[in-house]
């Protein structure tokens, strides 16, 4: 539970938020309005007791090596777009702003853990709702503080697909971690998690030694490295990555994926018995059915309710306390 020295007023709410608020209008899909930028100053009371979560962006200006003008973001579902369930999914396209979105659970059961949490959608899109929001809500009733990363797609740099999420997961990482007093949040118990391109983004994230991108401002100076690590269906291949370093001392690691998923299990295999050879805690489950890109939704195939036993690992290793 978190102390009660977090419920602190941040005097200088009122006039910093709004002058350092987001432009209006950059996108209706998200669940709560962009309130400010990575300098504005946050109510920690507000945001525990506030009807929308909140949106920051994360970058004070601009995203590393941003040149380019994209059309604006917008979520790409066609009215023939693949549903889910039966349900419609948001694919956002054309995020030129990465940003946080902040989900406090009830306060009455705040064990002051978080989760970054980072949709898949191959580098082009992400899957807002079904690999990012819904995601955020679950963690909410187990006492977790849900936070849905943004990230920008599609990929900048078609030889080094993932190296835009990463820069914006690594951020994302340094600055939750530099501002947990106002968020409510334990430095020593952010996680990292992801689906599918988010779950490789999520596993270099922790991997890479080095930032990828020059710091550019004093919360760069706190550590990008998550504190455990989830790895839902993995996309693409994570341990052959050039500069990836696999070596005791890493975050415990969370993974699971269909058999059936391609041959995505033999990804997650191959970096579990990396990780296991370098003495890195880790837990993998390969279910035999149920294919790709489910999220949360739960059908028929045990692998759609992966999330209770993620949350059975959770506790295992102190992140429920």
């Amino acid at each position: 539970m978190m102390k009660q020295s977090l419920l602190v007023l941040t005097a200088l709410f009122g006039a910093q938020l709004l002058s350092n608020a987001v432009e209006p209008g950059k996108s209706n899909l998200l669940p709560g309005e962009a309130r400010g930028d990575s300098e504005a100053h946050i109510d920690y009371i507000l945001l525990t007791t506030g009807a929308k979560p909140l949106t920051l962006n994360i970058w004070p200006g601009k995203a590393p090596g941003e040149i380019k003008e994209l059309p604006p973001e917008a979520d790409t579902t066609k009215p023939d777009g693949r549903l889910v369930t039966d349900r419609h999914v948001i694919r956002l396209g054309n995020v030129s702003t990465p940003q946080i979105t902040i989900f406090k659970p009830d306060p009455a059961i705040d064990t002051g853990t978080s989760v970054i949490i980072a949709p898949g959608g191959a580098y082009n899109i992400l899957a807002y709702d079904l690999e990012g929001t819904e995601v955020a809500e679950w963690l909410n009733t187990i006492g977790v503080t849900g936070i849905v990363l943004k990230y920008r797609v599609p990929k900048r740099n078609p030889e080094i697909r993932w190296k835009a999420a990463v820069q914006d997961a690594q951020r994302a990482m340094s600055l939750v971690r530099g501002r947990s007093d106002e968020f409510g949040v334990d430095p020593e118990k952010i996680g990292l998690m992801g689906f599918s391109a988010g779950a490789q983004t999520a596993g270099l994230t922790a991997l890479l030694q080095a930032r990828q991108y020059p710091p550019v401002d004093g919360y760069d100076q706190h550590s990008f490295k998550p504190n455990f690590v989830g790895i839902i269906y993995l996309g693409y291949s994570i341990h052959e990555e050039p500069d990836v370093s696999i070596e005791k001392g890493l975050p415990p690691f969370f993974m699971a994926v269909a058999y059936d998923d391609k041959d995505r299990s033999i990804s997650s295999a191959e970096l579990y018995i990396e990780l296991k050879k370098a003495d890195v805690p880790a837990e993998l489950h390969i279910y035999e059915s149920g294919g790709h890109g489910y999220g949360l939704r739960s059908t028929e195939q045990p692998v759609t309710r992966w999330n209770n036993v993620m949350a059975d690992w959770m506790k295992q290793i102190g992140m429920l306390d």
